[in-house]
Parts: C-alpha cells; structure tokens; sequence
C-alpha cells in the first residue's frame, strides 16, 4: 500500500446542554449534510473520533470524508488500513475527487498497512506505549512534511483488529495510547469498530470504555432514523405519555463521556437509570430502525 514501507525499520440538540453534548441535530438526513459528515470533515487537532459500523458502505464514506477533507483543508492525513479496506477506500477517494497517486507523492497522505505494523510495537499480547508513540510519533512527523502539513489528521484500525480477534484489553490500551498521541502531537484521531451498537453488552461494558479515551461518538449511519427508532420503541415500551416524561427527565440527569447523538445518549442512560427495560428498548430500537432501511 502506497510506498510507507520505508516508514518502518521492521514489517446536541439546540437548549440541551448536558454532558453527553449533542453532536448535532438529529433531524438533518441525507447526502453529506449528516451530522457525523461536519464532524469528520471539520475534526480538530486533538479530537479523538469513534464510529461503530457494521457494513462496508458507511466505513468507506465516513474514512473517506475524513481523508478528503483533509487533502481539500491543506493537512496531511495518515491512513492506516487492512490491505482489503485500502483497496476499497482508494476508488471511492478518487471518484470524490482526489488524485491519490498525486497525494501520496507529495507527502500529503501517507497509506500504512495496519496488519504489518500492528506486530511491530506488540509485547506480550499487548501494545508496547514506548514502543508504539516512537513508531507513531515518528510517522506523524513525516506526514508534517517539514511543516508543509502543520495539521495532521490519522484514522486507523489496528484497535479494530484486536477487537475482532477478543483482544478487548489489548485494543482499549492501545486506544488509551492515540489519545496519549493526539494530545501530544496536536492531531486528530478517528477510529473505527465494527460493533454492533445494538447489543447490551456493547452498551454496558464498551461504549463506557471508549468513553474514557474519545471526544466523539458516531453510532449509526443515519441519525434521524435512529432518533425515530429510539422514540418509537421507548413509546412502545412504556406508553406515550410517560415516554416523554422519561426522556426529559433521562436527559437532564445523563452526564455521558462523550459527545454524541441525542437519541444515543437516551439509550444510555436508560440503561444507567432504569436497566430493567433498557434491554427491550434496544430490542426494539433494532427492530424499528432495520425496518425503517
């Protein structure tokens, strides 16, 4: 992928404030006027971005617009992928308009194979700190150019690969350790899991997780769905007036980690409040939300 081989010595709503912070409104739909695509577009040194995904499409058009946008800004961007997911970025990249070959030329983007460089700071089943913000530290300084890119922005999925292989603790240290690198080195970081943001357990043990290592959420490809989903099955579960009186007074009390969708946050502090219904609302929410596709 690319020539980064030389890189390496070895292979919120409006009028709601509180804590979990809207990422924007919920009732703004199509092409790349959703939310999820400003916040990916515009990312800012030192935000550190999480998308859960579960199909190819919305991973291509969320690391793409991430990626474009940064070669349309003047940044450099660093993309570290599998070679499969490379191979289905590139053409996607190149029909929005960007001239791959060129960018990489130029020094402007920077392609890593995450499978090659993944084993190279890996210590006993776990990432290696010094090891690994040396190798990273030193990539982001390539990619600045000798200050041609003074920003630099980086996605990768190397915490996706241990999270496929079990490897939880593995991935969430090494998620510790991007957002120890985009605090030091001034850059913005997003990530991306393929995670099932319907499920329990991923509510109840992972997201708090990746709440304590990330500044933005982005949980599902289409927001006003998943708003209308969440409210129709909330409704369904306990009644419409006490829906509406739940939601305001779930709202008010949630002081989520981490910025991300009104309707997502809703589900999380359902299942931090009231975890007795929370699971039949997620149940529910799929089953409303699939529909709805």
């Amino acid at each position: 992928m690319g020539n980064s081989s030389s890189l390496y010595p070895t292979k919120g709503e409006q009028g709601i404030t509180h804590h979990y912070h809207a990422a924007g409104p919920d009732s703004v739909t199509g092409g790349e006027g959703e939310p999820w695509c400003g916040l990916l577009a515009s990312a800012a040194p030192r935000d550190h971005i999480v998308q859960l995904y579960q199909d190819q499409r919305f991973l291509n058009r969320a690391v793409c617009r991430f990626a474009a946008a940064a070669i349309t800004n003047g940044e450099g961007v660093i993309l570290v992928p599998t070679v499969a997911h490379w191979d289905a970025f590139r053409p996607r990249l190149e029909s929005e308009g960007v001239d791959v070959k060129a960018a990489e030329k130029r020094g402007q983007l920077t392609i890593v194979d995450a499978d090659n460089l993944l084993p190279t700071f890996m210590r006993d089943g776990m990432p290696d700190s010094p090891v690994f913000l040396g190798l990273a530290q030193n990539v982001v300084s390539q990619a600045r150019g000798d200050g041609r890119y003074s920003k630099v922005r980086w996605w990768g999925e190397m915490v996706n690969i241990l999270w496929e292989r079990g490897e939880v603790a593995a991935s969430m240290q090494l998620e510790d350790q991007f957002d120890q690198l985009a605090h030091e080195q001034d850059i913005a970081i997003f990530c991306s899991f393929l995670m099932d943001n319907f499920d329990g357990d991923v509510h109840a043990r992972m997201l708090p997780r990746l709440g304590e290592n990330h500044s933005h959420l982005i949980p599902f490809e289409d927001y006003a769905r998943l708003e209308r989903a969440v409210s129709d099955a909330l409704r369904d579960t306990v009644g419409p007036d006490e829906s509406r009186i739940l939601e305001d007074q779930l709202l008010s009390k949630f002081a989520g980690p981490l910025q991300m969708p009104r309707s997502q946050a809703l589900l999380l502090a359902l299942r931090e409040t009231l975890p007795l219904i929370a699971d039949d609302v997620l149940q529910r929410s799929r089953n409303i939300y699939q529909a709805a596709g």
